[in-house]
């Protein structure tokens, strides 16, 4: 499917069997869908969908579109989300509802931990979130990749489930994504590009980039503790723009409680920490054309100057019309780095 090309669509929605996770029956009534998928934020993904069936009832729910082109046909999963709210709006007997959808991983920020639980040392990392998160979701979970905790990973009392999944994945700058079918991806974040944009795809681009930049948060020091150990990193470097002796003032982290991974010691985390923190971002804004397996954390690369674009990307959310055809609103930030050891 050449998705710069016109082509011709149809929408189904269809319940979800929480057994097998396959498509159950399909649902009428449906007349527009919209997802919104978010970096850093918890639970990923959110949508809603209007309604002029006469019942609606809680569950999951996979939106699908199938696309036509050239005698050919492809079916695209766009979300899969848990349906419990609705609200409405009746006219003259006629009644429009819209119901409004939860990432799968809802349940897990529902759940919350009692005192103790805690990830302990040595262990797999990307499995631990893996466990812990099957024991109250029920979408498919699947680990591309693994890292090691140095140090076990004590969680409060009372946060949830969720909280205690990411808390670990940061640990080991791993991430989460949810595909169109719902399985949840556990996976070490991006850092290569996955898509370009050049001149031989720049019509799956609408007209018009919006573009803003700010450094003023960035720290320039980092002092991490543990136990009565101290180690401080500091950015003076004369280039960076965020640095010391640019500023004339320190921009403080303090961190008291180190997660240290695959056998690092304390300076040796502070240095990844501030480097991670010293990434200068200038915002993009723009639409597009939908494009398959492109995801909130993934990286872009840029080659149209005259849109803006330019360099490597890192997506931070999309916002998805189902409609006609599928049109994403999306945010990406160029990352620069400002500082590194």
């Amino acid at each position: 499917m050449d998705w710069s090309k016109p082509y011709s669509s149809y929408w189904r929605v269809f319940r979800v069997n929480k057994k097998t996770w396959a498509d159950a029956e399909q649902i009428s009534g449906i007349d527009t869908a919209t997802i919104e998928k978010t970096a850093n934020d918890d639970l990923l993904e959110s949508g809603s969908m209007d309604i002029t069936a006469d019942t609606f009832e809680t569950g999951y729910y996979r939106i699908v579109m199938t696309a036509e082109q050239d005698g050919g046909a492809e079916r695209v999963e766009i979300a899969t989300l848990l349906f419990e709210s609705t609200s409405g709006t009746r006219d003259y007997g006629r009644e429009t509802k819209t119901a409004e959808g939860h990432s799968v991983l809802y349940p897990a920020s529902c759940f919350l931990l009692s005192e103790g639980s805690y990830a302990s040392s040595g262990i797999d990392g990307a499995q631990y979130v893996a466990g812990l998160l099957s024991s109250v979701v029920n979408a498919p979970i699947v680990c591309d990749g693994s890292f090691t905790l140095n140090e076990s990973v004590v969680h409060s009392f009372g946060c949830s489930v969720l909280e205690a999944a990411w808390s670990v994945l940061d640990a080991g700058n791993f991430i989460m994504r949810i595909t169109g079918n719902g399985e949840i991806h556990i996976l070490p974040k991006p850092n290569e590009a996955t898509t370009v944009f050049d001149a031989a795809s720049a019509n799956l681009l609408m007209a018009g980039v919006d573009h803003s930049c700010d450094y003023s948060e960035l720290p320039n020091r980092y002092i991490a503790k543990n136990g009565d150990y101290i180690v401080t990193v500091v950015n003076n470097n004369l280039d960076s723009p965020i640095s010391y002796p640019k500023r004339g003032w320190y921009k403080d982290v303090i961190d008291d409680s180190p997660t240290l991974v695959n056998g690092e010691s304390l300076e040796q985390y502070a240095e990844k920490k501030l480097t991670e923190l010293s990434v200068g971002r200038e915002e993009l804004v723009y639409t597009r054309e939908w494009i398959e397996n492109l995801y909130p954390y993934d990286v872009i690369k840029g080659s149209i100057e005259s849109a803006g674009f330019d360099g490597n990307m890192r997506i931070v959310s999309q916002s998805i019309d189902c409609n006609s055809r599928i049109l994403v609103s999306e945010k990406a930030e160029q990352e620069v780095l400002l500082w590194e050891k």
